[in-house]
Formats: C-alpha cells, sequence, structure tokens
C-alpha cells in the first residue's frame, strides 16, 4: 500500500536568545488542573505546485517561531519534578520539534470525508 503521508524533514526550532541557565517554573493550580488538556496542533497549507527544497516551504514559519520562543521559553522547557516532588518546567533551549510533510490528495478531499 502507498504512503498516505510522505516525511520532507524534521526540524528542531529553538529560541533565537538562549535561555537563562538552570531557570525553571513551578506549575499553578491552573497548570495542574489541565494536565490532560494539552495543545497539538497541526498547520495545514495548499501546495505550492513546484518542487522545492526540503525546508525551503517552512522557512519563515520557522524563523517566527524562534523569534516568537524568545519571547516564551517556557514552551520549549520540559517537565520535571523538583526536590518537594512538584512539577516544574525547568528551561533548556530543547527547542520544539517540527515536521514538514507532504499527503496524498487535497486538504478539500480530505475534509470531506473526515470533516
Amino acid at each position: 500500500m502507498a504512503e498516505i503521508i510522505t516525511i520532507i524533514c524534521k526540524r528542531t526550532v529553538v529560541s533565537t536568545k538562549p535561555v537563562q541557565a538552570g531557570k525553571s517554573y513551578p506549575l499553578s493550580v491552573l497548570d495542574r488542573h489541565m494536565e490532560h488538556n494539552h495543545v497539538r496542533m497541526v498547520l495545514y497549507y495548499p501546495s505550492m505546485g513546484a518542487p522545492t527544497e526540503p525546508g525551503e516551504i517552512t522557512g519563515r514559519l520557522r524563523e517566527s517561531l524562534a523569534v516568537t520562543l524568545t519571547h516564551f521559553p517556557i514552551v520549549t522547557g520540559r517537565l520535571q519534578k523538583n526536590d518537594n516532588d512538584q512539577w516544574m518546567i525547568k528551561c533548556n533551549d530543547a527547542g520544539v520539534r517540527m515536521l514538514e510533510a507532504k499527503a496524498k490528495g487535497s486538504l478539500e478531499e480530505w475534509l470531506r470525508k473526515f470533516g
């Protein structure tokens, strides 16, 4: 069976400025209540038609995400427990994962079938 989705490239986007070493943020009461409500985001864009180099289409998106992460470094942090066994987010400049993929068919076809 042919692949429906082909991964073109995988990249890690990091902040344009490093985070203060060892910086951590304790989770608030609201954070702890929202544990099971996290956000996964998929952005769909129409094909530009002509073949491109891997990562060429997502270049601007990567650049703007890197600038955004500079203002919100907590997004790139990792969950850890502190010495009191409480959850916290430790900032480590690990970045966020970004994938560029190509799918067979069109977004309109997919929405008709599954939307």
